[in-house]
């Protein structure tokens, strides 16, 4: 199992967008500054009228070749004008012997049309530590990004641009993306920036069809993500192939992210849904670890 893998797969199951492509590690002889790419994509505005995000907290479990790996939470609440995004993730007690990843990020998006206002990371990897703040002004302005390695200051790295484009983060890039109407065959690109590089994502829906998930017939759209990183000379993608099963519906929840990776299969399952509750803000909630056999297998979804 290779480590920068593994934290992939478990963040990409927060943000539709796959962080199986888009780390953050890229050779410095390589790297392109983010103002110097000139790339140009469609001005999407949410064309699903009826959707918004649906307060509350998601919950999802990360496996990889059959394994429970990890846990996700996603929450989602909606105050004066935004919708604010929790997101967190971590390996279970097990994985945490050979690989321990505590990620966490909080996103601030515009409720009219979804774009992107800021953005905060925090990612623990066994003993490595990185965070990254994000800021963008609106209508293309502006975009900051600070980000730090460690508690030294001097590891600290600045980075701004205006761009020409419809710049988003990878958690507004998947909530937009997920208001959109979709028809098979239909593709759509997307600037995505994650504090450090830019990237080049075309989301393709594939296949609309009935699943069955958790005893339940749910109608899906199909999406399949093809990731190219602009800020960097020599592109290394680890994703070979990934589907994301998104409910055609008002919710537009994401089910299921079933890819194939050279260390194997790994598949993203949304194992529950909870309203928020209306007499406090709710805390990132993590999903605890299933420690047996038994637990484990009731969390598994139906086929």
């Amino acid at each position: 199992m290779k480590r920068p893998s593994l934290a992939s797969i478990v963040t990409s199951g927060l943000t539709l967008v796959s962080y199986l492509s888009c780390t953050m590690n890229s050779v410095a002889d390589d790297y392109i500054a983010p103002d110097l790419v000139k790339v140009t994509t469609p001005l999407y505005r949410p064309a699903h009228a009826k959707y918004k995000p649906r307060p509350g907290v998601y919950e999802y479990s990360v496996g990889w070749e059959g394994i429970t790996a990890a846990s996700c939470s996603l929450t989602v609440r909606e105050e004066r004008g935004r919708f604010l995004i929790d997101a967190a993730a971590r390996t279970y007690s097990g994985v945490d012997l050979l690989y321990k990843l505590r990620y966490e990020a909080r996103g601030v998006l515009d409720s009219d049309n979804l774009s992107s206002i800021s953005l905060s990371i925090d990612h623990k990897e066994n003993s490595r530590h990185k965070t990254i703040e994000m800021r963008f002004e609106p209508n293309f302005g502006l975009i900051k990004a600070d980000r730090q390695t460690g508690d030294i200051a001097a590891n600290q790295k600045h980075v701004e641009f205006t761009p020409n484009n419809q710049t988003l983060d990878p958690i507004a890039a998947a909530f937009l993306a997920r208001s959109l109407d979709w028809k098979v065959g239909e593709s759509r690109d997307f600037d995505v920036f994650n504090g450090k590089s830019r990237y080049f994502i075309t989301l393709t829906a594939v296949d609309h069809k009935v699943i069955r998930f958790r005893g339940q017939e749910r109608s899906v759209f199909v999406i399949s993500p093809r990731v190219r990183n602009l800020t960097t000379t020599k592109p290394r993608s680890k994703l070979r192939e990934a589907f994301i099963f998104v409910t055609d519906d008002d919710e537009r929840d994401i089910l299921r992210i079933e890819s194939s990776v050279f260390i194997g299969s790994v598949s993203v399952d949304l194992e529950s849904y909870s309203p928020l509750p209306s007499d406090r803000e709710p805390p990132i909630i993590m999903v605890n670890a299933a420690n047996s056999d038994e637990a484990r297998a009731q969390m598994r979804p139906e086929q």
